[in-house]
């Protein structure tokens, strides 16, 4: 049966008044977390990323970062290029089934620097991430994070797989 719409009311009825006055029912989205600190932390991932040896590489290769699988943030970049500087974004390679992570501009070979969640939680995170050279030579950890004396370090790694 259609509702009525309020002109269609017959004289005197009233509509029955919201659960909260001044308030709609629908429930509020979410705030997403702070970007900063989503910034900082993802920083402190990439830190410890890219000091981790990768056993798998044949050489010096180039960094490409990828957050939840697209380019960070122009922020975050910017972070993690203080820190190492030489680092690209994800859409400055592209990735080859024979060759793997290759530079799109000079065609060296590179590796892709991922965080791919982040939960946040007190003075803690937790982060999972990892690394893909190749379809045979990639990895994916998950990260505890803490903060003291004002900044982020991942103090645990935990292997999730390794191809």
């Amino acid at each position: 049966m259609p509702r009525r719409r309020q002109s269609d009311a017959p004289a005197g009825a009233h509509e029955a008044p919201a659960p909260w006055p001044g308030r709609s029912t629908r429930l509020p989205t979410p705030t997403p977390p702070d970007e900063r600190l989503e910034t900082v932390v993802c920083a402190a991932v990439f830190q410890y990323q890219l000091r981790q040896p990768l056993a798998d590489a044949p050489h010096a290769l180039g960094y490409y970062l990828a957050r939840q699988g697209r380019d960070p943030s122009g922020a975050l970049l910017a972070h993690v290029r203080g820190l190492a500087p030489g680092v690209q974004p994800l859409s400055q390679c592209r990735v080859s089934g024979r060759e793997g992570v290759v530079d799109r501009t000079t065609g060296a070979r590179g590796v892709i620097l991922q965080v791919a969640r982040l939960t946040l939680v007190h003075a803690a995170a937790d982060a999972v991430g990892g690394y893909y050279l190749t379809h045979r030579q990639a990895a994916s950890f998950r990260y505890r994070l803490e903060h003291h004396d004002g900044r982020w370090a991942v103090t645990a790694a935990h292997l999730l797989w390794r191809v």
